[in-house]
């Protein structure tokens, strides 16, 4: 009797001492205390349109919710797709009230180009050429003692898996290549048909050039949306923010689904990261 009652008192001791150390628990309230690292959120978004509409770049008319969207969110970068010229990043900053600096990519072979946007820092703007093409990168600092951020909106072929495979590596080289010590993020639409059984689409035409060039982005980078779901119509997750495998925590990642206006085929993505 005296052993089964001393049995259920050290019992009761372990479970007390686990609840009280909980690892889990620790790492939760460390996340919240004052200790936290400075909070960043990052936006993609491609605000072009259905492939059915006469004209599927983004439409000016659209920029003041795209601009509410932003505010509303407050993120710290944003990756936009699929604009028409540099006249309607124009535009979307004046919707901006001034918070954001801006600049787009050269069209290279396309009719559309990529933009990123940053809260007003000081901050610099690279083009980087891939296969053909062009995405735009932005690097900056959140605080004068902390990394550089590089932050890069990109826009993969919506029709070809090949070209999309060779852009995907181009722009991952280009990222991985950026001085040691600063934190990459990539954003963009790389359209990628990643679900074998999902032929329905005009899109893919080999499955395996999406899968290798997916592998290839995750052999440097984490895929930080991958369980927020899918960011465009017909069930699609073809919209990404890569980062770092380490060097940040992930608070949040979130697909914006009531923020699409007009023909908009694509919901924005958001994460939440620690540095």
């Amino acid at each position: 009797m005296w052993a089964k009652v001393l049995l259920m008192v050290i019992c009761g001791g372990m479970i007390a001492l686990a609840a009280r150390f909980d690892p889990t628990r620790s790492r939760s309230l460390l996340l919240s205390g004052p200790h936290d690292g400075p909070r960043m959120r990052f936006i993609t978004w491609n605000i072009g349109y259905a492939e059915l509409e006469d004209d599927s770049r983004a439409h000016t008319k659209d920029l003041q919710a795209v601009a509410a969207t932003i505010l509303s969110n407050d993120p710290d970068a944003v990756a936009l797709q699929e604009l028409t010229d540099e006249g309607q990043l124009k535009i979307l900053l004046g919707y901006l009230r001034g918070r954001y600096k801006g600049a787009v990519a050269d069209p290279g072979n396309a009719d559309r180009i990529e933009a990123v946007l940053v809260k007003n820092r000081d901050v610099k703007f690279d083009q980087l050429a891939a296969a053909g093409k062009y995405a735009i990168a932005a690097t900056f600092r959140p605080q004068a003692s902390f990394p550089e951020i590089v932050f890069v909106s990109a826009h993969a072929d919506a029709f070809s898996t090949a070209r999309r495979r060779m852009y995907t590596g181009e722009v991952v080289d280009w990222a991985r290549s950026r001085p040691n010590g600063a934190i990459v993020i990539v954003g963009g639409d790389f359209n990628f048909e990643l679900n074998p059984n999902d032929e329905s689409h005009l899109y893919s035409d080999n499955v395996k050039n999406d899968s290798e060039a997916y592998s290839y982005a995750l052999k440097y980078f984490r895929d930080l949306g991958r369980d927020a779901g899918e960011t465009a119509a017909n069930d699609r997750r073809i919209d990404y923010l890569f980062g770092p495998p380490e060097k940040v925590l992930l608070r949040r990642a979130e697909v914006l689904r009531n923020a699409a206006t007009g023909q908009m085929d694509h919901w924005p993505l958001l994460i939440e990261i620690v540095l």
